[in-house]
């Protein structure tokens, strides 16, 4: 019998009856639960929940995380002024940018934190307001040994200053009298355990070449098991260890070091399903494969076609017999695959399904984090797809509303 991860069977035949699919929907009782785990893990002396809203950073989950005394890390200035928008404090959030603000000096003056993530922005951001602290990101030159596609430290990753500089980020401060006093470290995401405790001397060895510094950031990165055979990582074990090394910092340096965690992926995966349709049953003859092809696709869940990661399936119907199926979006595109091996995002993978007929429910789950942020809507001319949340009271109510497909092409410019 199929059991769904926060809806029922019929609430999901009824949703894809009452709205045209593909449709992803979100559960408030997951959000806050996520919200909750991450508020209450132990820390040495004190910690904060800083969310990276890339993950998804629709409206009413800002606002939610917002009641909950969640901070926010920004990666644009585009992203800062959506968390305004949504009422957030800008002395709540930061940014750690890949492209330059243009209104780098207004979000100083707002209160927005920023991320040096270069020797150049240590100089720019002091230019911006001088005399403003100034938080630093360094790039350790180890990884998550998880795989390259999300790995955010090491060799060949462009994200924050080489560990070798450090140097360099001193006489830098110290030339333009900035005072850093926050460290930011991230490895990379599905990294374990054991990867966190392991890690801590070598964060705690940065910090203390810089005397100013309260807060150390650690990002994310926290394991958040998907399929059957992950294992989340245990949030009160990691920390109760960490803990040792902060505590031992403190004896021997005198210094009680802030700790902020900036989950992303952890915070809302488990949070929503995407509701879509069979479309077609097809097969490559007796040798090859048997193919379901789907409403959905890359437009909404393209985290599956960029690092081939796996995520639960559902069809639900009430067939008796199962069947090994390539699950493909609807898109013109090879690489439109939903069933792809493990982080093999082009070699196919058959999952065991019910056996479907064309207009069955399909429903794909764990799939919030970094699939609407970064959806490709409009391959295809596909609109971009609605939004709808289960409240905890039950309701199932619309939260953005299907694209129009006359606003696919409304800024376009008739010039011929």
């Amino acid at each position: 019998m199929t059991t769904l991860n926060f809806l029922t069977k019929s609430q999901a035949n009824q949703i894809a009856q009452d709205f045209q699919t593909p449709v992803y929907v979100y559960s408030q009782e997951r959000l806050e639960e996520a919200a909750d785990n991450f508020l209450a893990f132990p820390s040495a002396y004190w910690h904060s929940v800083r969310y990276a809203m890339k993950a998804n950073p629709n409206l009413n989950i800002l606002k939610l995380f917002n009641k909950k005394w969640i901070l926010l890390d920004c990666s644009s200035e585009y992203e800062a002024y959506r968390a305004i928008a949504a009422g957030y404090n800008p002395e709540d959030l930061q940014i750690s940018w890949q492209e330059t603000p243009s209104q780098l000096s207004d979000l100083l003056e707002k209160g927005v934190k920023m991320v040096a993530t270069s020797l150049n922005q240590i100089e720019l951001i002091w230019k911006a307001k001088p005399g403003i602290q100034i938080w630093v990101r360094i790039n350790p030159g180890m990884s998550s040994w998880a795989f390259t596609a999300i790995s955010t430290g090491g060799l060949v990753s462009g994200f924050g200053i080489w560990h070798e500089y450090i140097d360099q980020i001193k006489e830098t401060a110290a030339k333009y009298n900035v005072i850093i006093n926050k460290v930011h470290i991230h490895i990379g995401s599905e990294n374990t355990p054991e990867s966190w405790v392991n890690s801590a001397n070598i964060w705690l060895d940065f910090v203390s070449q810089f005397p100013e510094v309260k807060t150390l950031d650690l990002w994310g990165g926290f394991k958040k098991a998907i399929m059957s055979y992950e294992t989340d990582a245990d949030l009160q074990s990691i920390w109760k260890a960490v803990a040792e090394k902060f505590e031992e910092f403190h004896k021997n340096t005198g210094r009680k070091i802030h700790i902020e965690v900036e989950p992303g992926k952890a915070m809302v995966i488990q949070s929503c399903s995407v509701i879509a349709k069979v479309d077609d049953v097809i097969d490559t003859g007796n040798k090859g494969y048997k193919f379901i092809r789907t409403t959905t696709g890359m437009t909404e869940m393209p985290r599956v076609s960029m690092y081939g990661v796996q995520q639960p399936i559902h069809i639900l119907n009430n067939s008796e017999t199962q069947s090994e199926y390539v699950v493909i979006g609807h898109c013109c595109e090879s690489w439109d695959l939903l069933t792809p091996k493990l982080y093999h995002n082009e070699s196919v993978e058959p999952v065991l399904l019910n056996d479907p007929q064309v207009g069955d429910t399909i429903v794909f789950e764990w799939t919030w984090a970094y699939n609407s942020s970064m959806s490709m809507k409009n391959y295809n001319s596909f609109p971009e797809a609605g939004e709808l949340l289960l409240k905890n009271n039950w309701e199932i109510v619309e939260i953005r509303k299907r694209q129009h497909l006359e606003d696919i092409w409304k800024n376009e410019i008739e010039v011929i």
